[in-house]
């Protein structure tokens, strides 16, 4: 199975592209468990509450999981828990950093659209900041990657072209 996972700064187009491409395909699509999580408890959070996200975000990839035929489509996984922790807290739990997926293909989306205000975002003025972050840190971790840019139109012609032939 090809696990597939939108990453990057908040505001790049993770949730659109990831669930319009998981539906394109037919493909499972796993939610962002941490807007449901920050919701809940009215999107003010601590260091501690990053665990119970991270645990709650593997849960639902897990169940999803076993749903997937050739295709597992995510809006994000633990990267994102761990870079968001290292930047805010500068600093990341034990659980976090051991379950990193580093098997998983990554589409790091770029911060090239405008930024769209929603609650439970932080990070308006540091996207190119946060994408140098990701970037070094897929580097790192030796994982597959593909940078996604340009408008809404062009990144879902490149993905459906890039996943078609990954599926091959």
């Amino acid at each position: 199975m090809i696990k597939i996972v939108f990453t990057g700064p908040e505001c790049t187009g993770k949730t659109t592209l990831s669930s319009e491409i998981a539906q394109k395909f037919n493909a499972p699509y796993v939610r962002e468990y941490a807007r449901e999580h920050l919701s809940k408890i009215g999107g003010n959070y601590n260091y501690h509450d990053l665990v119970k996200i991270a645990k709650g975000q593997l849960k639902i990839e897990k169940e999803y999981a076993k749903k997937a035929k050739n295709l597992l489509i995510c809006d994000t996984n633990l990267q994102v828990i761990k870079i968001w922790s290292q930047i805010k807290y500068t600093k990341c739990d034990a659980f976090i950093l051991n379950n990193q997926d580093t098997s998983a293909y990554y589409m790091l989306c770029y911060p090239d659209f405008p930024w769209v205000h929603d609650s439970l975002r932080e990070s308006r003025n540091d996207r190119i900041k946060l994408f140098q972050h990701y970037y070094n840190d897929l580097i790192k971790q030796n994982c597959k990657f593909t940078i996604v840019h340009g408008s809404h139109k062009k990144r879902m012609s490149f993905l459906d072209s890039k996943i078609k032939k990954m599926m091959l």
